[in-house]
């Protein structure tokens, strides 16, 4: 059924909804029409000098070439990944700590664990607050969240200007023991706020109010960090929207995969967009695994520019993570990142994308990656003053990408120019022509994604073999089919838009708020009607979150989840409850069987007999659902006369090298007409690769299905 956007706080009203998703290399733009859910795209070139150029660049364009009204549009929802870039790249505001007299270090100390117990040059994060800008007060809490020492008002004065005299422009606040009782964190706030007008300032207690003193520290020293650059950014887009005639009020993409006010997002807690693009792009395919596999298994891989980004889609959900690290020092190695206690969609990243630059390594060997070309320069092939092959210059050599038809025509690429980096900066070390060499970067990059694939399956207990693997991002259908062969998948969804895939996350993505409440008690001695008593708190302030971006008397729906673990345990499971179930004495049993169901799969055994339960948080996700709006991804050509546009030769080593391939247009090909590969589907934001011994149909929706010829003995 069709509805009509709005952006609230307003009476505008509009036929559209408009989806950005801004990436490292390329900006994308998908626009539905929510009368028929029928999809318009545009793809424009990221500005990394302020993403919001090229969002408002892409939406403008989008709008124009389909000719669609401003004014038509209703709401814009926004993907982007400019809090992470911060993080990464260290160009956040500089940031103060103040802290409880005695814990200045607990940034650089950590957990005093090794991620490598063998690597003796082994290197941590360095804190994003130097020492001499983490400064203490007198006061103290206990365990239990009872006042030990008062707040010494004398001793916050002294700290504030110090700080302030360093040049700081944000401020984290967090006191040990704030998440059992915040009144202390609550007036430093408010003398912080009387000292230093003017300064971005965040308490770890709203941002990450649960147990772990490291971890909420360092969250909330990331929200303060990238706070300012957020709120620059979302202003200039906003502004940008405004004049262009559209709604200047964006919803941002977060990283539990729902979607939330910008104002809300902004003033209170940035740092739940850190993974804003990669989140979308997994309820993308979440949405088309439950749409077309059976069961609702599947791999999402998606590839851009930059990186790729890996996901388990499991009965047609993502997984969601409550412990999340970002800026990993060594890439894979869970301990070597920033940590940060937010609900986020569990993501695998590589760092191997279309720009991602080959060199040879000091042993020899051809390695792709971490560094990329990005946007600026970008790849050789570009012709924009990029001079370092990468893995998009290979895909070019080897005839996976036409020269003509790239971005649909509208840019160029210069194949000699892709040959001429490879022969210039690997032909020499490597003594290998360039198309040996291209084949080289194609399939190093592949493995080094099923490698990973495979590890985080292991890690999970799942056979691979009964998932299918959807594919999308730019670079993704070039590389899906190869690496479904390394991981022993049958199948392989390419969907309808799958160059812009994220950005059709953000369409079908739900409002929603994931807070958390801490309470640490044994089960059998739960209070329970203090337990009601905080589910509705979490309840009323996200419903009050979601009316922001809404409008008041908006529905909302509850899940209520309950973090345990065995009493002396330090880490604890997520056990949710049934969904409609009374939050009462009677849960308990319940609890314990969920528990030990869920203990089992994270540890691979039952939990130990006799050894009672305890509550840790309590947790509740709250969500507006929207209109059911099914989204017409595709109306399937008449016949396939027109669909085979002309052959041209790619490389397939199966094929012994060269070889000619099919090429066809991908908005030509019919529904259910089987073809065989190897070919080469293109469209305009993305081509898919079909192998030898392949074969490939669209189905009634539009997706791009390909089988691989082992497909039928896989189980």
């Amino acid at each position: 059924m069709a509805h009509a956007s709005h952006r609230p706080g307003s009476d505008r009203q509009g036929t559209h909804r408009l989806a950005i998703d801004v990436g490292g290399t390329f900006t994308d733009v998908v626009v539905v029409d929510d009368r028929d859910g029928s999809l318009r795209f545009g793809k424009v070139l990221s500005t990394p000098h302020d993403p919001s150029e090229g969002s408002l660049t892409g939406a403008t364009g989008t709008l124009d070439r389909h000719a669609i009204a401003a004014a038509g549009v209703g709401e814009v929802i926004h993907a982007t990944t400019v809090a992470t870039n911060a993080v990464l790249e260290r160009r956040g505001a500089a940031t103060g700590l103040i802290t409880t007299r005695g814990f200045r270090d607990t940034l650089e100390m950590g957990r005093e664990s090794r991620y490598d117990i063998y690597d003796f040059g082994l290197r941590l994060p360095e804190p994003l607050v130097p020492r001499q800008l983490r400064v203490e007060v007198d006061e103290r809490l206990d365990h239990l969240g009872a006042v030990v020492r008062p707040l010494d008002e004398a001793t916050v004065a002294a700290a504030v200007a110090r700080l302030v005299d360093g040049g700081v422009r944000a401020i984290a606040i967090s006191l040990l023991y704030s998440h059992l009782n915040p009144e202390h964190e609550r007036r430093l706030l408010e003398l912080v706020r009387a000292a230093a007008p003017g300064i971005e300032i965040s308490v770890s207690h709203e941002v990450a109010g649960e147990v772990r003193e490291y971890e909420r520290t360092s969250t909330v020293v990331v929200d303060a960090y990238v706070k300012p650059l957020v709120r620059r950014y979302v202003e200039r887009l906003a502004e940008g929207l405004g004049q262009a005639g559209l709604p200047d009020r964006p919803a941002l993409m977060l990283s539990h995969g729902g979607i939330g006010s910008a104002t809300e997002v902004v003033r209170r807690f940035p740092v739940r967009m850190i993974e804003s693009g990669p989140a979308a792009g997994a309820i993308a395919a979440a949405f088309f695994a439950r749409q077309a596999l059976p069961g609702g298994d599947a791999i999402a891989f998606d590839m851009g520019g930059t990186t790729a980004k890996m996901s388990l889609i499991l009965d047609g959900a993502p997984s969601v993570t409550h412990q999340y690290e970002v800026a990993h020092v060594h890439r894979f190695k869970h301990g070597s990142g920033i940590p940060l206690q937010i609900s986020a969609i569990e993501l695998l990243e590589i760092g191997a994308g279309g720009g991602s630059i080959a060199h040879v390594n000091d042993l020899g060997l051809l390695n792709v990656g971490p560094h990329s070309a990005g946007a600026v320069p970008g790849p050789a092939c570009y012709g924009r003053g990029g001079e370092r092959p990468t893995v998009t210059d290979a895909d070019l050599v080897l005839g996976y990408l036409d020269p003509e038809h790239f971005l649909g025509g509208e840019m160029k690429l210069d194949v000699e120019a892709s040959r001429a980096a490879i022969d210039r900066h690997l032909g020499g070390p490597l003594g290998m022509d360039a198309e040996r060499i291209a084949w080289g970067i194609h399939d190093v990059v592949n493995e080094s994604m099923a490698a990973a694939v495979r590890a985080h399956a292991a890690e999970k207990g799942v056979d691979l073999r009964r998932f299918g693997l959807i594919a999308f991002g730019g670079a993704g259908p070039l590389h899906a089919e190869a690496i479904a062969r390394k991981l022993g998948v049958g199948r392989v969804l390419c969907p309808f838009g799958a160059g812009v895939a994220s950005a059709i996350g953000c369409l079908v993505a739900t409002p929603a708020a994931d807070l958390v409440s801490a309470y640490t008690v044994l089960l059998p001695a739960a209070d329970w009607a203090e337990i009601q008593r905080r589910f509705a708190a979490m309840g009323a302030e996200a419903g009050g979150m979601i009316a922001d971006l809404v409008g008041a008397g908006a529905a909302t729906r509850l899940r209520a989840a309950f973090e345990m673990r065995c009493e002396g345990q330090g880490y604890s499971v997520i056990v949710e409850a049934p969904e409609g179930a009374a939050l009462d004495a009677g849960l308990s049993g319940e609890l314990e069987t969920r528990f030990a169901g869920v203990y089992a799969q994270v540890y691979g055994h039952r939990p130990p007999a006799g050894v009672a339960l305890e509550l840790v948080n309590l947790r509740a996700r709250v969500e507006h659902p929207r209109p059911a709006t099914p989204l017409h991804l595709w109306r399937p050509a008449s016949d396939g006369a027109q669909a085979l546009k002309g052959r041209r030769r790619a490389w397939f080593p199966s094929a012994g090298g060269y070889t000619d391939a099919g090429v066809y247009d991908r908005y030509a090909l019919p529904a259910g007409t089987w073809f065989q590969g190897p070919a080469i589907v293109e469209e305009r934001e993305t081509s898919t690769v079909v192998g030898p011994g392949s074969r490939f149909q669209h189905d009634p929706s539009g997706h791009l299905v390909i089988e691989l010829p082992s497909a039928e003995a896989q189980p």
